[in-house]
């Protein structure tokens, strides 16, 4: 009859594709997401800038007077927990709408550095080292997370350069924030720890503020071909190779690139002879490349193919650090370092989908966040290596075996191949 047959229109029509407006809905949404989550990861980002505020501390002026050692302390703290609140984001991402994540890591980050702001003198330096070292470090592991994952969901057929526009906004919050940090030492010179209590209230409306429009996303924006339904849980991921080879090569990755920025200013006017103004603005402009790297690289791999991305990305730093060893002008060394940062940028971009490609967009977060903890063991050994290496011969030595270990690390990608589909448990 034909009543019924016209009835059953609608069905067909709901079953199938989205129509144009809702596409557009959509991509309205994504739009907005991606900008919530820049503003959200500026905050983040400034982590690269505590050099800044390192200076200030141990500047003679003041109550804390801090020697090198000691300055340096909450910066390798906060990279030390990274690893607990990636870990505690990505397992969170499983269970809880990303939005209500967000706003926790927020008030941990934030509320970290209020905590530090509170110290008086060196005899309250335990409050920088647990507010700053201590809470805003698992706030910064778990702030980073949730937009990575969350937008690889909003663009499964785009997942490198999903996770490139969350990375990017970290990388640019190290750019912005330097001229911040410098304003407010030179304010705050006899009392520099009033500076992370100013930067804790601006960081507390910018992740909030972003995290407000976090959401996940609607059913039909989900790709039905990924391993969503299959995709490995943690411990299965732990039970693979595979988990342990792309966790050693974000390793590598990170590694060369946090090695050259930790001494970078002092190594340019070693090798180069530049003066100590202009290394300040060398690794201002650094920061640039290594912002710029991780869009760049989240489109490239998009076409080379992830493990491609990653052996150009190791290959090209470690003929850039060997270069670097040998280099004594100023105008070889801007070009030579701003290759590393792009590349140790675009690890950031590039890691994370190919955390999903293996092992599924399902647990990708919990997976992907148990794998950070290359980034906190390259925070903290890397640099520590280099400095030792220069300290017992020279900047050129410590570049020339840094740089020879990543080139030889340009295999590892060659040798990763996705693991099967994981057994139901």
């Amino acid at each position: 009859m034909r009543p019924p047959a016209l009835l059953s229109r609608p069905a067909r029509t709901a079953a199938g594709p989205p129509t144009v407006s809702r596409r557009r809905r959509i991509g309205r949404r994504r739009a907005l997401l991606a900008g919530a989550v820049v503003l959200n990861q500026l905050a983040y980002g400034s982590v690269y800038s505590w050099s800044i505020l390192s200076a200030g501390f141990q500047a003679p002026g003041n109550g804390f007077a801090l020697g090198r050692d000691e300055a340096g302390l909450p910066f390798a703290a906060a990279h030390a927990l990274v690893f607990l609140g990636t870990v505690l984001g990505g397992l969170l991402m499983g269970r809880r709408p990303p939005r209500g994540i967000a706003v926790l890591a927020g008030l941990l980050y934030a509320g970290g550095m209020l905590v530090a702001g509170c110290a008086h003198g060196r005899q309250d330096f335990w409050l920088v080292l647990l507010g700053y070292g201590g809470i805003s470090g698992v706030g910064l592991g778990l702030g980073y997370i949730v937009p990575t994952t969350m937008l690889q969901r909003w663009f499964p057929g785009h997942r490198a350069l999903a996770a490139a526009v969350a990375t990017g906004g970290f990388g640019l919050g190290s750019v912005l924030s330097a001229p911040l940090y410098r304003v407010l030492v030179a304010h705050f010179a006899a009392d520099p720890a009033r500076v992370l209590l100013v930067l804790g209230v601006v960081f507390l409306v910018t992740t909030l503020t972003g995290a407000a429009f976090f959401a996940d996303p609607p059913r039909p924006v989900a790709l039905p071909a990924q391993r969503t339904a299959t995709g490995y849980r943690p411990a299965q991921a732990l039970r693979t190779r595979q988990w342990y080879l792309l966790t050693l090569i974000l390793f590598c990755n990170t590694t060369a690139g946090i090695s050259m920025l930790s001494v970078v200013a002092p190594a340019a006017g070693s090798l180069t002879g530049l003066s100590p103004t202009m290394a300040a603005v060398l690794t201002g402009v650094l920061g640039v490349f290594n912002t710029v790297g991780r869009p760049l690289w989240g489109w490239l791999s998009g076409r080379t193919g992830l493990m491609t991305a990653f052996v150009l990305m190791l290959a090209t730093q470690g003929v850039c650090l060997v270069a670097l060893s040998q280099v004594s002008s100023p105008a070889l060394f801007l070009p030579l370092a701003a290759l590393v940062c792009l590349c140790f940028g675009g690890g950031f971009a590039t890691m994370p989908a190919a955390a999903s490609e293996f092992f599924g967009l399902a647990h990708a977060g919990a997976v992907y966040g148990l794998m950070l903890v290359g980034w906190s063991l390259a925070g903290i050994a890397g640099p520590l290596a280099v400095a030792e290496l220069a300290a017992r011969s020279s900047y050129g030595a410590a570049f020339l075996a840094l740089g020879a270990v990543t080139v030889l690390a340009a295999v590892l990608p060659r040798l990763a191949r996705a693991p099967g589909a994981p057994r139901r448990v």
